[in-house]
């Protein structure tokens, strides 16, 4: 990727989230954020900071257990990889966090890149699978604004690809034969081609995740379990403001904020991350939208802090040439 494209895409990124900005000022007051922050004691960030921390830490074990049969990586260099890759993530959001990941492990510990660019694909592809999972039960069990219709064609959307993902990983061959049967479908051949590598690739690919239901089982509780600090940050963000929220519907709030990392953000996560915190907040769960505000304001900023500090130490514990790493990364998400 050249340093024009990505000048280009950081730019148009940046201008998404001030356009983000500009609407979420809209909705809110901030001198009316501004005065509940100020309130805020110090010592009652300390969860928030412990959980911030808990979060990669349980994703690095993940991790390790997937690469485990391939390689033994010890934890706390995954650990600090995470950090790594968070810190590019975070600061320029245009998906080079994980290449780097990838590209870090194939360097240290000479794994092949490509298929160290599979597991860390499919570290994070099991994020994904959970939150399909956790929100389609949750919104049964968790009171939202959101409509039982609604609800429910989520849910088929849910099943859907949970069904698909089951025959990538445990049925290649009949996946296979379905290509098969729908490549003559499409009109052009170039089209053909190109649909035909990419889900061979996809196909191809599942096949690391097929485990036997202990070890699957296993994943997908490391899984919840980061998620449960991932809810826990901003549970104890809301008690650092006076606001004592379910635990439950800040899991489920944390999970619906995961899918919004999907959408380009600008550097920082600025704008995207108030606007939707305050749409699953306030127009989802009911909060009052300067309290959610609030929050999403004060998480945004101790994020924003933590991710530096945890990426920086991670870079000197690594002791890796992130300028050469980064340069590569980019690359390869051309």
């Amino acid at each position: 990727m050249s340093a024009t494209k990505i000048l280009l895409r950081v730019l148009v990124n940046t201008i998404l989230g001030v356009i983000l900005i500009i609407i979420w000022l809209h909705f809110v007051d901030l001198s009316q954020i501004w005065k509940v922050i100020s309130k805020v004691q110090v010592f009652k960030l300390i969860p928030v900071i412990l959980c911030l921390l808990a979060s990669p830490v349980v994703r690095a074990i993940r991790l390790k257990l997937l690469i485990n049969p391939i390689k033994k990586v010890p934890t706390m260099d995954m650990v600090f990889i995470n950090g790594v890759a968070t810190l590019l993530n975070f600061y320029i959001p245009i998906r080079g966090g994980e290449i780097a990941k990838g590209m870090i492990l194939s360097k240290s510990y000479n794994l092949p890149l490509g298929k160290s660019l599979i597991w860390v694909f499919f570290d994070r592809f099991l994020d994904f699978l959970v939150v399909l999972i956790a929100v389609g039960i949750l919104f049964f069990v968790v009171s939202t604004a959101l409509s039982i219709k609604f609800i429910i064609v989520i849910n088929i959307i849910l099943i859907a690809i949970l069904i698909l993902t089951y025959f990538l990983i445990y049925k290649p061959v009949f996946s296979k034969k379905i290509i098969k049967f729908l490549i003559p479908l499409l009109i052009f051949n170039s089209i053909k081609i190109y649909f035909k590598r990419v889900c061979n690739f996809f196909i191809d690919s599942f096949s690391i995740l097929k485990r036997n239901p202990v070890e699957f089982l296993v994943l997908g509780l490391i899984t919840a379990l980061a998620y449960t600090a991932d809810a826990g940050v901003w549970y104890f963000t809301f008690l650092a403001i006076n606001s004592n929220e379910s635990f439950i519907s800040m899991y489920l709030a944390q999970m619906l904020s995961a899918l919004t990392y999907l959408i380009p953000a600008a550097p920082g996560y600025v704008g995207s991350a108030e606007a939707s915190g305050l749409l699953i907040l306030s127009g989802v769960f009911g909060i009052d939208k300067n309290l959610a505000s609030a929050m999403i304001v004060l998480f945004h900023i101790l994020s924003a802090v933590f991710v530096l500090v945890f990426g920086l130490v991670s870079i000197y514990s690594l002791k890796i040439d992130l300028g050469l790493i980064l340069r590569k990364a980019l690359r390869k998400g051309s």
